[in-house]
């Protein structure tokens, strides 16, 4: 039977129904899933220490109805004073310029930080800053050596007598005859033939003539691209065949190719209207397996 005096103040009800009711309040607390402090705090009627009067209300209003007390939460909000409202707008003219100006501030020198950052990271690759190439390529020019006096003009043979042992009897007897050494030195013009022919292989070109636009990949023997452009009608472009690795011509319609100066079919390297293929160092092309 509950004897809990209803003209108590909100306080002394709520503790004597817990004191009636045989309950802890350390208990209590870790029912509720509030700290002790709390309720002790509205056993105390200590109400502003419970927050603005809407968390007031919410507290004593949960613990009342755990104890299966009525209160009057009016009563407990009407002691508690009104949170203050406060703006933080400037309310002069020039102090809301002011705060703009500020935001606008921090807003462009943030721009202006970041802006370059993102740019520097956006052209970086792997392997550093990207490269930028001409579009044109730089001439490759060969200068053939000039053959050598020796070569031109080679000395003479020279004989030198050598020793010729003969075998009489069981005596055996040197002799010395004019039996030479030659140094066959080859003629001149075997000499100046197979310089000229080296020099032949080391400057072959390989040559791409342009009856229209085309795009055009030229990599090394290392995989190292030498050039990649758009290369427009009328352009001609050579490379050194010994430099050249891979080749990848994107309009085949449009494109001549040449290698020291003799027209290459590209009919079996081409896929449609590419032609991607790999040149050895005497000149043959081969297709590229795609």
């Amino acid at each position: 039977m509950n004897n809990i005096d209803p003209h108590q103040d909100i306080p002394a009800r709520l503790r004597a129904a817990r004191v009636e009711q045989g309950l802890e309040l350390p208990a209590l607390a870790r029912e509720l899933k509030n700290p002790l402090s709390v309720l002790e705090s509205i056993e105390r009627g200590e109400w502003s220490r419970l927050g603005a009067p809407v968390f007031a209300r919410h507290l004593v209003g949960r613990y009342a109805s755990r104890l299966g007390v009525v209160i009057d939460l009016d009563d407990v909000v009407r002691v508690l004073a009104a949170p203050e409202l406060r703006s933080h707008v400037p309310a002069s003219r020039i102090g809301r310029f002011a705060d703009s100006s500020a935001r606008n501030a921090t807003y462009i020198g943030g721009t202006l930080l970041v802006v370059p950052l993102v740019f520097g990271l956006l052209s970086m690759t792997a392997n550093g800053p990207t490269e930028v190439r001409a579009l044109d390529p730089m001439p490759t020019t060969f200068v053939a050596a000039e053959p050598s006096a020796e070569i031109l003009n080679p000395p003479p043979a020279i004989l030198t007598p050598a020793p010729i042992v003969s075998v009489a009897g069981s005596a055996a007897e040197t002799e010395t005859a004019t039996a030479p050494n030659v140094r066959v030195v080859p003629p001149p013009s075997t000499v100046a033939a197979s310089l000229t022919g080296g020099m032949a292989n080391a400057a072959a070109q390989l040559e791409l003539r342009l009856r229209g636009d085309s795009w055009i990949e030229i990599f090394g023997r290392d995989g190292a691209p030498i050039e990649r452009v758009l290369a427009r009608n009328g352009d001609v472009r050579r490379f050194a065949v010994a430099d050249v690795g891979r080749v990848t011509i994107g309009n085949v319609d449009a494109t001549d190719l040449y290698i020291n100066g003799s027209g290459v079919n590209l009919q079996e390297v081409r896929a449609a209207n590419i032609a991607r293929f790999t040149l050895s160092s005497d000149g043959s092309i081969e297709a590229i397996a795609r």
